[in-house]
């Protein structure tokens, strides 16, 4: 079968994040059982433009999305064309059985033009992103389109990450036709180290609004007025206006000695943190699923994540996890869990939770 993924990232782009872990595991997977994949997608500084990886053959286009919120306003209209252009070509010059049409806020609109099987694969309806990411009147208007967009695609085969996801498209569009893809984390074994000395937590994700990183740092603001020692590790890039922001809202706060901003580290660095932190802080205001939850708990590492992001589905308070439910929160939870004898139980329930989830166990159900 030959098939044709459409995403606005690879997972070599340096903004790439758990969308694109997913499906390009799904897309070396096709691969590997005989199957031809090609992926288009957008280029980023210093990329090639065509490039096989693991079987996949990525297709990048121009020109590159900005950071900023304006700076995608004007570049991802003509991304979205110039992809939609390619991806129209090899449908009508190649024999394209499947299109896997991934939206990230807008999609690629193939029931105009493709007659393939053509499959809507949706990590998250944005919904509230809209207002965290964009200013009035852009968030209104987004959030019209993506009722428009969601009606667009009711008779379209739909693939969903979660319940959660299947449940915010079915109030969308009353689709019938959604299916939950399996997803799961590569097994990687824990770093022979222990947990910090003093009392820690990490921030994983890219860093824009959505996410909660600023939410992340005001907890740690609350946590390092009762335990001075705390520290705050944060993992991911961003554009350099909002990095600047979250770096003077830690100068603010009085806690710069406090925080480390990491930036983007190897896989091997990244879990070697996972495992020396306390608890991952997870204050995203929606997720599709939550990946890092599991990559944490891997490394007995347990989530406090915000409620209502769809990672409540995944965690069970106080037992593999804690929920919170607004900002004060966070600090009390990690106050009252980190030092005493619940850790333990939510260390256990956090990597027990994890192996559930191994990709050697889900791809060979498929």
């Amino acid at each position: 079968m030959n098939i044709l993924i459409l995403d606005w990232r690879d997972p070599k782009n340096p903004r790439s994040g758990g969308a694109e872990v997913i499906t390009f595991k799904y897309a070396k997977h096709w691969a590997r059982t005989g199957h031809s994949v090609c992926w288009i997608c957008n280029t980023f500084p210093g990329c090639s433009r065509n490039e096989m990886l693991s079987g996949v053959k990525f297709i990048r286009v121009s020109p590159n999305l900005g950071f900023t919120v304006f700076e995608l306003i004007f570049t991802y209209p003509l991304f979205l064309s110039a992809a939609i252009l390619k991806a129209f070509r090899l449908i009508h010059t190649q024999k394209i059985d499947m299109v896997i049409d991934e939206i990230h806020g807008l999609p690629f609109f193939t029931p105009f033009y493709s007659r393939a099987r053509n499959v809507l694969l949706v990590c998250e309806v944005a919904g509230p992103i809209w207002d965290k990411m964009f200013p009035f009147p852009i968030s209104l208007i987004g959030k019209f389109l993506e009722k428009v967009i969601y009606y667009v695609y009711h008779n379209t085969e739909t693939w969903a990450i979660s319940q959660n996801t299947k449940k915010d498209i079915f109030d969308l569009n009353k689709n019938s036709n959604i299916k939950i893809l399996p997803l799961g984390i590569d097994f990687k074994k824990r770093p022979n180290v222990k947990k910090f000395s003093f009392p820690s937590a990490v921030f994983l994700g890219r860093l824009v609004k959505m996410k909660g990183v600023e939410s992340a740092i005001a907890a740690a603001a609350d946590i390092a007025k009762k335990l001075p020692k705390f520290h705050l590790y944060i993992i991911g890039l961003a554009g350099n206006e909002y990095l600047d922001f979250l770096k003077n809202l830690a100068f603010d706060l009085k806690i710069s000695k406090n925080v480390t901003f990491c930036g983007r580290l190897t896989e091997e660095a990244k879990y070697k943190l996972l495992a020396q932190c306390h608890f991952l802080l997870h204050p995203s205001y929606k997720e599709g699923f939550g990946l890092t939850v599991l990559e944490a708990g891997l490394m007995g590492t347990p989530t406090i994540a915000r409620t209502g992001s769809s990672l409540d589905n995944l965690i069970t308070h106080a037992h593999n996890g804690l929920i919170f439910t607004n900002n004060q929160n966070i600090s009390n939870l990690f106050i009252n869990y980190y030092s005493r004898q619940q850790y333990q139980k939510l260390q256990k329930g956090a990597t027990k939770l994890a192996t559930r989830y191994l990709w050697n166990k889900i791809l060979t159900k498929l």
